[in-house]
């Protein structure tokens, strides 16, 4: 009976092209810096109250503005390294949830198991691997994939499928420089970059109070971007992200605990596959994350076999 190789590799990306779980490989680290208090008159020093004639009459300690704010959630956010995740991605009316473990200090690097029972290409997928679940680990080289079932069959016995991050972006997919940032002091630069945040109340994620900030990005705005909370060059790289993808305009949305850590955050727009949203939570800031690479004799390339050198031939 004939090898199908081929036809296991290309069901494999067509499921990645649903992906938006993993991060831009360019991330840095922001640098640490203490958590602030959101008015001016919390970093003051306790006196003894003066007497009652001597009080000169003062004006009320003055608010910061939401986006003063989530600049200092930026720097107290940043100073950690990984967090636990989960992450929910629709689009084009499939749903993938992640779950794992994430570093964002040099880069993304963490294990990632996604769920794609909720996407189009789930059931293809669940048939040459074993499932619909699978293990993806981010690595600065790039991403491995864990395959099983007739994908290992296919791939000579290995379990794991190597893309590099330039693989992911060749192959159409929310990869390479078009990969979500799982950093979660990105998403919100891109909310102060808005120029449009406010604050939206006070809610409970999972378990803890946060304090709720929104705002509606556009593409034509970001030309004002800089300062913002990016770079120039950040706010050229999102201008044309969203462009290819069809996004004219995104809403952008972020909950924030009272150690100034972002606790969630969300994503939504419609875009040229129809409407997508992403939202990812974050908790146990500083947990370990595994950075290993598999055992190279277990690992297939997807640059190798899509040139047709080793393994499983059709």
């Amino acid at each position: 009976m004939a090898r199908t190789r081929n036809t296991a590799i290309a069901v494999v990306v067509a499921a990645l092209a649903l992906t938006a779980t993993a991060c831009d490989n360019d991330a840095k680290k922001t640098d640490a810096a203490p958590a602030a208090p959101t008015t001016a008159a919390a970093a003051q020093p306790t006196t003894a109250a003066p007497t009652p004639t001597a009080e000169p009459t003062k004006e009320p300690p003055a608010k910061l503005t939401p986006a003063a704010y989530l600049k200092l959630v930026t720097e107290k956010t940043g100073s950690q390294t990984s967090a636990k995740i989960t992450e929910e991605i629709s689009l084009a009316g499939g749903q993938i949830t992640a779950t794992g473990t994430v570093s964002w200090a040099e880069g993304l690097q963490g294990e990632l198991r996604m769920d794609m029972s909720g996407t189009p290409a789930g059931k293809k997928l669940s048939a040459l691997t074993g499932g619909s679940t699978m293990t993806a680990r981010y690595l600065k080289d790039g991403m491995y994939l864990r395959v099983g079932g007739q994908a290992v069959t296919e791939l000579d016995g290995k379990h794991w499928l190597h893309y590099s991050y330039a693989d992911l972006g060749q192959q159409g997919a929310i990869g390479g420089d078009q990969l979500k940032n799982a950093d979660p002091v990105e998403g919100v630069r891109t909310l102060i970059a808005s120029g449009k945040v406010s604050e939206a109340g006070q809610e409970t994620v999972g378990g803890k109070q946060t304090t709720h900030y929104t705002g509606e990005l556009a593409v034509a705005d970001l030309a004002a971007a800089t300062g913002r909370g990016l770079t120039a060059e950040q706010a050229e790289k999102l201008k044309k992200n969203l462009s290819t993808a069809g996004i004219t305009s995104e809403t952008v949305d972020v909950w924030v605990d009272a150690d100034n850590l972002v606790v969630k955050r969300t994503e939504q727009a419609e875009t040229k596959a129809g409407p997508f949203k992403v939202t990812v939570t974050y908790a146990d800031y500083g947990t370990k994350v595994p950075t290993e690479a598999p055992d190279p004799s277990d690992v297939a390339e997807l640059a190798d076999l899509k040139a047709g050198k080793g393994g499983a031939t059709t």
